[in-house]
């Protein structure tokens, strides 16, 4: 067995024994994380559960070493006042339950303060809308279950390959919110409820960044369309720093070459609180001219040793406009 069938059935193992010890049977409730995401990735998932794959099991094992490095700095700079992976149910016509990561308890002033953990690759500006709606259902259920506590909300982010960390705070909990998002429960809920009964529903989608770890995209019926106009926001934000990228290296190289004339002239200097110097680097180059001859005196060429390699990006053109 090689180390990448180990690594991925391991990780399965660990994975579904984590979410039995912490989350019990998630097919019988909804959680706060479900309420936030797209229904019918929600469902399907619930239905037919699939197997997650390597990159995705690695990045739950991310997830929960985060919340580890969070617990034991808390606990190293003298804390004691707080509880991981509470459990709130929620009073509702519908099973939602919510698992809070961190919550802090103020005995003297009466507060308990929820602190959600995020594990991500890139931190964004602000938190992502899914992150909030369960934010606002953690927060909710806590102050249904503590009605004499004030009850406050934070996130924290954590990009673990690039050791950065931003904190989000300023919750609390919002009744309208939270009432809108219990009606959302309650529709899939019971759309849940008609599939698992065999009736034949068209179940909502909520197109989104995230819809390309979605295992159910290829057969969304949001995809079969001429248009996602839900992504337009996102699309026209690439765009929008695409241009500006190519902007500042259209400013950034003739800089570069300034200060590196003076460099190879005077050598190394200091400005700015900087060391600016010439460095230079070896790698192995490959000598076309010399292998291709001697490849022909032994009655080949380069071209029997070349092959086409496919490769992927993204693409963007502007859509031409329909005609009547």
């Amino acid at each position: 067995m090689d180390i990448k069938t180990t690594l991925l059935t391991s990780l399965r193992k660990l994975a579904k024994q984590h979410t039995e010890e912490t989350l019990g049977d998630r097919s019988n409730y909804l959680g706060a994380s479900d309420i936030g995401y797209c229904p019918r990735k929600v469902i399907l998932e619930k239905i037919n559960p699939t197997e997650h794959d390597l990159a995705t099991l690695l990045r739950f094992e991310r997830g929960h070493m985060a919340e580890d490095i969070v617990a034991n700095a808390f606990a190293a700079a003298g804390y004691s006042n707080f509880e991981r992976q509470v459990e709130a149910v929620v009073d509702s016509d519908v099973p939602v339950k919510a698992h809070i990561d961190f919550v802090f308890t103020s005995q003297t002033h009466k507060i308990k303060s929820v602190l959600e953990t995020k594990s991500t690759s890139n931190i964004p500006d602000d938190p992502y809308g899914s992150w909030e709606s369960q934010l606002y259902i953690q927060m909710g259920a806590l102050a249904e279950k503590f009605p004499d506590y004030t009850i406050r909300g934070a996130f924290i982010a954590l990009d673990l390959a690039n050791g950065d960390v931003e904190f989000f705070n300023g919750y609390s909990p919002q009744k309208t919110i939270f009432n809108g998002l219990l009606r959302k429960a309650e529709s899939l809920w019971s759309d849940y409820q008609a599939i698992l009964g065999n009736k034949e529903i068209e179940l909502d989608t909520d197109p989104g960044p995230l819809c390309g770890f979605c295992n159910h995209l290829t057969s969304c019926p949001r995809f079969e369309a001429d248009e996602v106009p839900q992504l337009a926001a996102v699309v026209d934000e690439l765009q929008q720093l695409q241009i500006k990228e190519k902007k500042y290296k259209e400013k950034i190289g003739p800089r570069k070459q300034k200060i590196f004339a003076i460099v190879q002239q005077r050598g190394s200097i200091k400005s700015g609180g900087c060391v600016i110097r010439k460095a230079t680097r070896t790698r192995k180059h490959l000598v076309t001219s010399r292998l291709d001859k001697f490849l022909r005196d032994h009655g080949s060429s380069i071209a029997e040793f070349q092959e086409d390699r496919s490769f992927s990006f993204l693409e963007i053109k502007k859509a031409k406009a329909k005609t009547a």
